[in-house]
């Protein structure tokens, strides 16, 4: 019996001594102060630059260097973080990683990123699937800091293709966009422990989003809504130079109409083709509606096309317009 006890907890021993237990992310700030970014995103490394760097051989590498600017990273941060000095082998391509002149690892192909992050630091905290609307995908992680993973589809040889970078609270940490015109396949998000975006100034809220974006996210931050959307072009309301109103409410609201005159001031009972027949009220009416800040394009729109006699008069206070404008 006793045998039989001792047998079974040097076996639970040598499966405890197997599974390798999870550890935390690293420090997102020690991460990027330790990321290579990408020159024409705000980093100070071309590819060739971050290769030399390391001093690994060419041969298998791929042109998308994102991997290996991750593994730069955690190589830099040490300790428990570093990849180590053995091959690493975690995708079908057999072995994803090159040795640099400091003798240790550095993974450079994306795809064996996702199993290595998993077995190491365990499972990602979000995973989202087919979603092809960028916006809608970032919004998972907006006010969140930590690597991300994004594999996309490339059309050529029907393969999938990865990449892994930081993600700092609503943007890319100096790497291209990977969500932004892509055809997605699934987005994996590992946070850092010590991820604050409180204090942080965001780049993705002074973009310019559309407002039906805006509409479809559900919790999207305050000053969100408050930098992108002006006091007077709430959602519902008309970001059309001209209020969508009637012809004579339009012109009763307007001052300059209002002043001198004022037995020509438009009501009810007085339609715009009376009024026009007046010299001045014409006069600064095509001035105000047909000439002056761009309001021609929207003529139509409002209804407000001219006649040939009006267009004719309109000439005779110095203004050239063409009626092909209005029509």
């Amino acid at each position: 019996m006793k045998s039989e006890i001792v047998s079974a907890c040097l076996f639970l021993l040598g499966m405890a001594s197997c599974i390798r237990a999870l550890i935390p992310l690293p420090s997102f700030t020690k991460m990027k102060e330790n990321y290579p970014g990408y020159k024409h995103a705000g980093g100070r490394y071309h590819n060739n630059h971050l290769i030399d760097m390391i001093g690994c051989k060419r041969n298998l590498l791929l042109h998308d260097t994102s991997a290996l600017r991750l593994s730069y990273s955690f190589n830099r941060v040490g300790g428990e973080h570093s990849l180590g000095k053995d091959l690493i082998h975690l995708s079908r391509n057999g072995i994803d990683s090159v040795v640099g002149t400091d003798g240790l690892q550095y993974i450079y192909h994306p795809i064996a990123y996702g199993p290595f992050l998993a077995d190491k630091y365990g499972y990602p905290t979000i995973s989202k699937l087919h979603q092809f609307d960028p916006v809608s995908t970032k919004k998972n992680f907006w006010g969140k800091q930590g690597i991300l993973r994004v594999i996309t589809y490339r059309k050529i040889k029907n393969l999938p293709v990865g990449h892994v970078a930081l993600w700092d609270c609503d943007h890319f940490h100096e790497t291209k966009d990977w969500i932004s015109g892509h055809s997605l396949i699934t987005v994996e998000f590992w946070e850092s422990p010590d991820s604050n975006c409180s204090s942080s100034t965001t780049r993705y809220l002074h973009q310019n989003v559309p407002v039906k974006h805006i509409k479809q996210a559900s919790t999207p931050p305050s000053s969100y809504v408050n930098h992108q959307i002006p006091a007077n072009r709430l959602p519902g309301q008309s970001i059309h130079p001209l209020p969508v109103t009637s012809e004579h409410s339009s012109l009763k609201n307007n001052p300059p109409f209002n002043q001198g005159n004022k037995a020509l001031a438009p009501n009810s009972q007085i339609d715009l083709k009376t009024l026009m027949k007046d010299k001045t009220f014409r006069r600064k009416f095509i001035k105000k509606y047909y000439v002056s800040n761009g309001h021609l394009r929207h003529a139509k729109h409002r209804g407000l096309s001219l006649s040939n006699e009006q267009i004719a008069s309109g000439n005779k206070y110095g203004r050239s317009i063409s009626r092909s404008r209005y029509q």
